[in-house]
């Protein structure tokens, strides 16, 4: 099979072929089936004019003709294959595995049986300095396995494993099921439509324990999630059956009491759900999207019952995984899903991408409204080194070329990022964007997949697509990057301390105004501190501004200095230490 690598390090200016005035797109969908359909639609007048946009590099892209009925979803994995500082990409073209390097040159390349699905989980298993890296395959013919690799793709001793051919549905995920301090690889097998599996595997190939393989009455229906659920100190298996409920296993591969929790209106399907503390009683709540009758948004407890205020019901069906960060760092998460709404006349834009507290509320400035929906993967960094933080997101639709959509739009409501949306060529239907510094020069890199849809007119190809971003590339900036999150696919969040920042509490608070402010701040503190240490910190940990000095309960600093953004300001005697948040605009 002949590899297609197409060096460009051309200006992305936009196409050619980009008019003005309306076109016809296309549009995708997943049916309930599992097969994608496309439909026609007229796009707004002027739906994507170049002038708008800053130059963007597309360094490169990387395509091979993928299979004709099934397509690679939810994006790369970016990992430090080969321990140089510098990540490789991952990416799964019909039944080959490719490590493509920051050039776009391929490092290795490993044949499978089966199809790939979804992208590659990596991880340092055994905690030995040397990374796995875990692959499903499953696809029409069923002749699914489980790869458990080294970085230069050999197989590991005893693998991959062969569960009767069967489809091995969805992405594994790593995590430490039975407490023994290696990760385990958790998977769901597809039997038939009423039956799966699924199973936590040691390193060697074998079940955690004897009542693992656990059975599920339907398709297991996503990537599977574990933390410590019930707060117990053990793990838990959160997954759900395609039409048979919500599933919690412990450890021992026992199913919670109530469990699971069945509604015939609900099904699920690719709507990996994250696990997270939202109301700090210790407990963890299950987050995520579902389909059928009653498709939306919800907050399941581990008790089976929706938290006050969800679910949220969606006019469509919604296929999306879940994003969730503490993204103002006060403790509390927000909450980031998507729907495929588009609207079906021209210029009448809907609401796609919905950022939500942890009551079902709105967040400010949300849900973002535009023309062509969503049901891929959600990122969060700072994409434009502004010192704000940036969601990233693909679309359901294309343009009369052929070419999708990698949109970032502000958290703070000011609307897309200039230079975005990315136009790679072919669907960005169901996929995400990944964030990193891929060639080594210092600079941010995106890497998004697309791939083209003939159904059996052409032939159909899938690629790997890598932009420059032109700001300085900072891993501290990136905080949910690519499918549910990190590369172990687990989909358990925590709460991140800010280093320096670790004190932060109601009941030592300074008074900032203005605020926000551009940067002449004045705070006010219970009392006058003599050699007070004033430290603020940028929203990464790092130390922006620090000064010693005798402060009156009312001071005030020049701070113009400083990039926009948000920061920890904090002031401490050695006795006491008072702390608050501040944002620069």
């Amino acid at each position: 099979m002949k590899k297609t690598i197409t060096l460009l390090s051309v200006l992305f200016l936009g196409i050619a072929s980009i008019a003005t005035a309306q076109q016809q797109g296309k549009k995708a969908t997943l049916n309930e089936d599992g097969n994608i359909s496309v439909e026609t639609v007229t796009l707004p007048e002027n739906y994507y004019n170049p002038e708008q946009t800053q130059v963007f590099d597309l360094l490169w892209r990387f395509g091979e003709p993928a299979h004709p009925n099934i397509k690679n979803s939810r994006g790369t994995t970016l990992a430090d294959l080969d321990n140089d500082g510098v990540d490789e990409i991952l990416y799964g073209i019909w039944n080959t595995l490719y490590a493509l390097k920051g050039d776009g040159s391929v490092l290795w390349e490993k044949p499978v049986s089966g199809t790939i699905l979804l992208p590659p989980t990596v991880a340092d298993l055994d905690n030995d300095g040397t990374l796995e890296i875990i692959l499903n395959t499953g696809g029409v013919p069923n002749a699914g396995r489980v790869y458990l690799l080294d970085p230069v793709g050999n197989d590991l001793p005893g693998w991959p494993l062969n569960f009767d051919d069967h489809w091995m549905i969805n992405a594994p995920a790593a995590a430490d099921v039975d407490g023994d301090g290696v990760l385990d690889i958790v998977t769901g097998e597809r039997v038939t439509g009423n039956q799966g599996f699924v199973h936590v595997i040691k390193m060697d190939g074998t079940p955690i324990n004897a009542n693992w393989p656990v059975e599920v009455a339907a398709t297991p229906a996503f990537t599977p999630s574990i933390a410590d659920v019930d707060n117990d100190g053990n793990a838990d298996v959160v997954i759900a059956a395609s039409s048979a409920g919500m599933y919690i296993f412990d450890n021992q591969g026992q199913v919670f009491p109530g469990f699971p929790v069945f509604d015939p209106n609900v099904n699920y399907s690719y709507q990996s759900p994250m696990l997270a503390d939202l109301d700090n009683d210790g407990d963890l709540e299950i987050i995520g999207s579902n389909h059928g009758n009653a498709p939306g948004f919800y907050v399941m407890e581990h008790d089976g019952n929706y938290r006050p205020g969800w679910p949220i019901a969606t006019s469509e069906w919604t296929y999306s995984p879940a994003t969730v960060w503490d993204l103002d760092y006060d403790g509390t998460f927000e909450i980031f899903m998507s729907d495929r709404n588009t609207s079906g006349t021209p210029g009448v834009e809907l609401p796609v991408v919905y950022g939500l507290n942890q009551d079902g509320g709105n967040l400010p400035n949300f849900p973002i409204e535009k023309y062509g929906g969503t049901e891929g993967v959600i990122s969060i960094a700072d994409v434009n080194n502004d010192g704000a933080f940036d969601i990233i997101f693909p679309s359901v639709i294309t343009d009369a070329a052929g070419d999708g959509f990698i949109h970032a739009y502000n958290l703070d409501g000011s609307g897309e990022i200039a230079g975005f949306p990315l136009r790679p060529h072919g669907f960005t239907f169901m996929n995400g964007a990944v964030l990193g510094d891929v060639d080594n020069d210092g600079m941010l890199d995106l890497t998004a997949n697309s791939y083209t849809l003939t159904f059996g007119t052409g032939v159909d190809s899938t690629f790997v697509n890598v932009y420059n971003l032109n700001v300085s590339y900072n891993p501290d900036t990136i905080k949910r990057n690519g499918y549910k999150g990190d590369n172990t696919r687990d989909g358990f969040v925590e709460i991140e301390t800010i280093i320096g920042v670790n004190h932060f509490n109601a009941g030592s608070v300074i008074n900032i105004f203005p605020n926000p402010s551009e940067g002449i701040l004045t705070f006010k503190i219970p009392e006058a501190m003599q050699n007070a240490k004033v430290n603020i910190y940028s929203i990464d940990g790092k130390l922006a501004f620090y000064e010693e000095r005798n402060l009156e309960p009312t001071s005030t600093f020049n701070l113009k200095h400083l990039n926009n953004g948000l920061y920890f300001v904090t002031i401490s005697d050695g006795k006491h230490t008072s702390t608050a948040k501040w944002l620069k605009n």
